[in-house]
């Protein structure tokens, strides 16, 4: 790993670091110690972060989407602006900015970043990581469990608890809908213009701006100790958890990717990202880069265990319950389903990180997920060295994909709006 890469991207240094980045005191601390050691054990390198990259990121966490925050604040400063908000994004992704009607400059300047590739992106590289993406068939609870452990972290748990985006009978439909949003992404072409992946990525952007917009004045956001509300920090972490975390971690139910492979994965999430309105101040390029980036995203804020990130947790779990009304096989089905799921979040947690969520204890179903490693290993043998058996794989996992998405999704499609009323 050389020095250059792990140079932060210019960023404004007048935004405030907020209170609750603590990288520099959490590093130098027992705790940071065992992670970095433990991090370089698997990255088989040094991990050290320079000071003015640290930095960098503590400002990140201070800081929204310049273009998409500036072309929400825009719209919603007029009624008229509010109703056209999503109506006039949807038309320019459909035409291009010269079909709306008296364009704002702001949704001017918003299309011309979408449409402007940036130049370090690689077209073929952005199809391998969509393709190895979609390999992984336990991937979308994976990703639901993993970020159990955000939910400890106030700057993600607040907006999901004030939004009420996984509580009561929203939980399952907007998991779902996240579900929809992975989906379209990771389709073939699905980042070009005029595909699906595209459409869903900038309208999730829309929704981060609408929430930013919504969040910041609540008396419940000190942004002087929380930063900015679905960060720039944030989103890194989350491109992320979609690219390095499941590369690494799905290796243990048997599944092989290579170096490249994850490295795909990762510029993938960076061209979502983009699209996203994702500017990090550094973004990583290779596996041993990953690892240093999980060191730097780990030790920056820490875990505040509350009411809400155990309601968070529960509320995520409670999705794999059956309904009330499920009676005989039905129930009895619903109820193994639930401990076997709650069996995974052990799995993928561990003892520790699982005992903070406040969910009743996994018992022997801890093991379930190995249950999946001989069809996990026999899919990669198959994958990589039978001719034919790859474009098979990946045609059963996208028709699985949809078919879920068309069980559980009205209509099949996502609608990405903010909630009318926040929760207090």
């Amino acid at each position: 790993m050389t020095q250059s890469t792990t140079q932060p991207t210019t960023h404004p240094t007048e935004v405030a670091i907020p209170t609750i980045f603590t990288y520099f005191e959490t590093a130098a601390s027992p705790k940071g110690q065992a992670l970095k050691a433990q991090l370089e054990r698997y990255a088989k390198c040094p991990l050290d972060v320079p000071e003015d990259l640290a930095n960098a990121f503590g400002r990140a966490m201070n800081t929204g989407d310049r273009l998409g925050d500036a072309y929400i604040d825009a719209c919603f400063a007029s009624p008229k602006g509010r109703s056209r908000a999503r109506k006039d994004v949807e038309l320019a992704l459909h035409g291009g900015v010269r079909t709306v009607s008296d364009p704002s400059p702001e949704l001017v300047a918003l299309f011309d970043q979408i449409n402007t590739d940036p130049e370090w992106v690689d077209w073929d590289k952005v199809e391998h990581g969509a393709e190895v993406f979609r390999r992984y068939k336990e991937l979308y609870p994976f990703f639901g469990m993993s970020t159990f452990n955000a939910y400890g972290l106030e700057t993600v748990a607040k907006p999901l608890a004030l939004t009420g985006a996984y509580t009561g009978g929203s939980a399952f439909g907007r998991f779902v809908e996240t579900s929809r949003l992975w989906t379209d992404t990771t389709e073939p072409g699905a980042m070009r213009p005029g595909a699906v992946g595209r459409r869903s990525a900038v309208f999730v952007r829309v929704l981060h701006s609408m929430i930013r917009h919504t969040l910041l004045p609540h008396p419940e956001w000190d942004r002087d100790r929380l930063g900015m509300p679905i960060s720039q920090f944030a989103q890194t972490g989350t491109l992320l958890l979609s690219s390095f975390a499941p590369g690494m971690q799905l290796k243990l139910l048997g599944y092989r990717p290579t170096d490249a492979d994850v490295e795909a994965m990762m510029h993938h999430w960076r061209y979502v990202g983009h699209l996203m309105g994702v500017e990090a101040p550094w973004y990583p390029e290779t596996v041993a880069e990953g690892f240093l980036a999980n060191l730097l995203l780990g030790l920056s804020e820490q875990p505040k265990i509350d009411d809400d990130s155990r309601e968070l947790c529960r509320s995520f779990m409670d999705t794999y319950l059956p309904p009330e009304d499920a009676k005989g096989l039905r129930q009895v089905y619903g109820r193994l389903r639930y401990r076997a799921q709650l069996g995974h979040a052990r799995f993928y947690l561990g003892e520790e990180s699982y005992r903070n969520t406040g969910l009743p204890d996994a018992g022997l179903w801890r093991f379930a997920p190995l249950a999946r490693v001989p069809g996990n290993l026999t899919r990669e043998t198959l994958r990589r060295n039978v001719p034919g058996a790859a474009g098979w794989i990946d045609q059963v996992n996208r028709r699985d994909r949809h078919a879920f998405l068309n069980a559980n999704l009205e209509g099949g499609e996502a609608k990405f709006k903010p909630v009318d009323k926040l929760t207090r």
